[in-house]
């Protein structure tokens, strides 16, 4: 996903100051405006909206992945969606690479956001141009500051050294492995004593190995794990 732009979005009718705008209308401002804008921004992008191509069965789950992993996240912050903000405040504690843009309309920002700064853009004519001239300037600076934070959340915890907590695996590195290895020969002496045994030929030692290895299932599936990990097997 490193080529996706995410656009979070209200989807379904909004009222709101007396205004209210349809379903059909955010969906043509989605695609003749927002998309358009992102597509001649950055042409290598794939543009996606939480109701195109995700599965109805488990679309938090699809929204969750598009937030995690795309490279972008553009948030129209127009309306005072919940879905929208909860989305936004969760890709903001996850990564940078987000761009936020509202219409210009005569209703305010919620006061929580209001300090963020977003692009504004209209639907003139003209409007779907600027907005891309716009998009393009911060595309630019992200691809020259990757790991820049970009806002508050990720700056505090840049600033504090604090790192969230991590639920994925570890990667382990190839001297762990190495280590992992040895310590499945030493605690078994042994096959250790079998494949050192001078007095035996290099195929009674393997002969030997193989038995004491076969004798406990748990270690032998330990020890085939640990040679996978280090390459010395492969698949």
């Amino acid at each position: 996903m490193n080529n996706t732009c995410f656009v979070i979005m209200p989807i379904g009718t909004q009222t709101i100051g007396g205004i209210t705008i349809t379903e059909e209308k955010l969906r043509e401002k989605y695609d003749y405006i927002i998309k358009n804008a992102i597509k001649k921004a950055l042409p290598s992008l794939e543009v996606i909206r939480a109701d195109e191509e995700l599965n109805p069965s488990s679309i938090s789950n699809d929204i969750f992945t598009k937030l995690m992993h795309s490279q972008f996240v553009i948030a129209d912050i127009t309306y005072p969606n919940p879905n929208v903000f909860y989305e936004l405040g969760i890709r903001h504690a996850i990564r940078p690479g987000t761009i936020l843009i509202r219409e210009k309309v005569d209703f305010s920002i919620p006061f929580d956001i209001s300090h963020l700064r977003h692009i504004e853009y209209t639907q003139e004519p003209s409007g779907m141009d600027r907005l891309a001239e716009q998009l393009k300037r911060r595309f630019e600076f992200y691809a020259n500051n990757p790991e820049k934070p970009d806002n508050q959340f990720l700056e505090l915890c840049s600033f504090t050294n604090y790192m969230p907590t991590v639920y994925g695996k570890p990667n382990t590195s190839k001297q762990e492995m190495v280590a992992n290895l040895f310590g499945l020969f030493l605690s078994n002496p042994k096959m250790l004593q079998a494949i050192t045994d001078k007095s035996l030929s290099k195929d009674e030692q393997q002969q030997a190995f193989i038995q004491e290895l076969v004798q406990d299932p748990n270690y032998a599936k330990q020890f085939i794990q640990a040679l996978l990990q280090t390459g010395i097997i492969q698949i």
